[in-house]
């Protein structure tokens, strides 16, 4: 298994480290942006994730993953038009 992984919950897709524990309906789980979300039923259906990715979770999993400075650039420049909706 990865050791990070995304997880909807709470109007948010976020990172969670699996080393510290895995998603489970109803019950809290520690993010990598420091939220405590809870996954509820419908955060679990098959290929309705929706909601927008946590900015801060995305941000925190590509210092942990060991990201260059360039390629952070890269993913942030990716977001900033992913906002702004051009192409």
């Amino acid at each position: 298994m990865q050791r990070y992984l995304w997880q909807q919950a709470d109007g948010a897709r976020h990172a969670y480290d699996t080393e510290q524990g895995e998603p489970e309906l109803g019950r809290p789980l520690a993010t990598l942006c420091g939220a405590t979300v809870v996954p509820r039923t419908q955060d679990y259906v098959p290929g309705m994730w929706l909601d927008p990715t946590c900015e801060a979770c995305e941000d925190a999993l590509v210092v942990v993953a060991g990201w260059s400075a360039e390629e952070m650039a890269v993913l942030r420049g990716h977001r900033d038009r992913r906002v702004s909706g051009a192409q």
